[in-house]
C-alpha cells in the first residue's frame, strides 16, 4: 500500500504543478475583473494602472515560483522524497483551486498576494531548502 501511494505522488506532483501554472496563467487574461473588483466605483485610469501593475507583478511572481520549482523537480534532486512531494501536491492542488475561485467570484487583488505567499511561495521555499540540505550537506531523507 505505501509503494503504490509513494508511486504515485510524483505524477501528482507534477499535475498539480501544472494546473496551478494553467490557473495562475489564467488569471492574466481575466485580470480586468479583480481589478475593477478592487477598485472604488468611480476610479481615474492611474488608480487602475496602478493595480494592473499590481497583479501583473503577482502572477508574474507566482509564475517564476512555479517554473522554479518545475525545473527543480525535473533536475531529480528532489523528485523521490515522499513528504515533499506530498506536501506540494496539497499546497499545489489547493493554490489552483482557490486560483480558480480568484477568477471565477472575481476577489480583491490582495487576496491573490495571500495565494502568493502560501501557495507558491511557501513550497518555493520548501524546495530549495531541501536541495541546500542535499547540495550543501549532503543530507538525504
Amino acid at each position: 500500500m505505501g509503494r503504490r501511494i509513494h508511486d504515485s505522488l510524483i505524477p501528482a506532483r507534477f499535475l498539480s504543478t501544472m494546473g496551478y501554472l494553467i490557473a495562475a496563467s489564467m488569471v492574466y487574461f481575466s485580470k480586468d475583473d479583480n481589478i475593477r473588483s478592487s477598485l472604488a466605483a468611480t476610479y481615474s485610469t492611474s488608480e487602475y494602472d496602478t493595480k494592473d501593475s499590481e497583479i501583473t507583478a503577482a502572477i508574474t511572481l507566482v509564475v517564476t515560483c512555479l517554473a522554479i520549482q518545475i525545473v527543480s523537480m525535473l533536475s531529480g534532486y528532489t523528485l523521490f522524497m515522499a513528504q515533499l512531494n506530498a506536501i506540494h501536491v496539497l499546497l499545489n492542488a489547493i493554490g489552483a483551486i482557490l486560483t480558480c475561485w480568484f477568477i471565477l467570484d472575481s476577489w480583491h487583488i490582495t487576496s491573490f498576494w495571500y495565494l502568493f505567499t502560501f501557495f507558491s511561495l511557501l513550497p518555493l521555499a520548501l524546495e530549495i531548502s531541501y536541495m541546500l540540505n542535499i547540495l550543501c550537506c549532503n543530507i538525504q531523507s
